[in-house]
């Protein structure tokens, strides 16, 4: 049975370390971007370490009550993905340890779920669904299941779905009035995002423009924001998360005019032949759910499908303990 104890600020170095050397973590785990919003989740992350004392995984979390007044732990609900954070040396077996350790800890401190999201395949630098697996064993059930659509950049044995023509075309109109710049000013940008989600969702983005800015600041080569500018002003944008082989669109919109001049198929693709040419395996657009995944956005989706985008699950579990 492998040791478990719950994180301390002490531990950030090694947290970090850990992160950047792992088969499936991103820079969201570290403890720089964890910690942003901090006062709003109760973090109750843990480290795992095997018989020799070495560390053997993470598992960013954070703990809540749930409706019924009980206590659960969830995979850091500030989080998009998350689950156990696993070195490459980590074997099956050591995967259903992880969990068997987990389960005998929230019995012992009195914890009745265990909510966990689980990290969607285009971030796995090597296999790493044997969490899917324990799950399964230890009797978890699908709580949130979304699907996002990602374009595989570079598969020299398959011949990727490709751009349509209509984006092709929009792309190329567009092109004649607007280009794409890298900018570190994304309150032009946020306007139209904030615009958007407010007038279609009636809410806010998940990220305040402050917030945003900070995480740019403490990221600048992982958090990047793209425009297309019109005669000097931004129609349409994208803030980009990137990772070690997936670029991920975190944000995307568009104004009127923009979205009539076709400054959105210009922008997505111009930044798929970006990472495409950087090298990326990835370029991820995000999901099209309502509902926990029950609802499909059918036209939002067949637009990133247009740009010969496919699906990738994001999966999120339950396991009463």
């Amino acid at each position: 049975m492998c040791e478990i104890r719950r994180y301390t600020s002490s531990d950030a170095a090694a947290w970090d370390a850990f992160v950047d050397t792992s088969k499936n973590g991103t820079f969201l785990f570290r403890r720089a971007y964890m910690d942003y919003h901090s006062d709003r989740f109760k973090d109750h992350s843990l480290l795992f370490y095997n018989a020799k004392g070495n560390l053997l995984a993470l598992l960013p979390a954070n703990l809540a009550t749930d409706n019924d007044g009980s206590l659960a732990l969830h995979s850091h609900q500030g989080l998009t993905y998350g689950g156990f954070v696993l070195g490459a040396k980590a074997t099956m077996n050591d995967v259903l340890d992880l969990f068997q350790t987990t389960i005998n800890y929230l019995r012992q401190n009195d914890i009745h779920r265990f909510y966990y999201k689980q990290m969607p395949v285009c971030y796995h630098l090597c296999p790493a669904q044997e969490d899917e697996y324990a799950l399964w064993r230890a009797g978890a059930t699908i709580d949130v299941c979304n699907i996002s659509s990602a374009v595989e950049l570079d598969n020299p044995r398959y011949d990727a779905p490709q751009t349509r023509y209509s984006k092709r075309y929009g792309a190329a109109r567009a092109a004649k009035n607007y280009t794409v710049e890298e900018t570190k000013d994304i309150v032009p940008f946020w306007r139209i995002l904030e615009a958007n989600l407010m007038e279609r969702h009636g809410v806010r983005p998940v990220h305040t423009v402050e917030e945003m800015k900070k995480l740019m600041a403490a990221f600048p080569d992982e958090i990047k924001c793209f425009v297309a500018n019109k005669d000097g002003r931004s129609e349409a944008g994208a803030v980009m998360y990137l990772t070690r082989q997936t670029a991920h669109v975190q944000y995307i919109s568009s104004s009127p005019a923009g979205k009539a001049d076709g400054a959105l198929d210009l922008l997505f693709t111009a930044l798929i032949d970006k990472y495409k040419a950087l090298g990326y395996r990835y370029f991820d657009i995000g999901t099209s759910n309502e509902d926990r995944g029950r609802k499909l956005n059918a036209g939002l989706i067949a637009q990133k499908e247009g740009f010969g985008a496919r699906g990738i699950a994001y999966k999120q579990w339950i396991l009463n303990i």
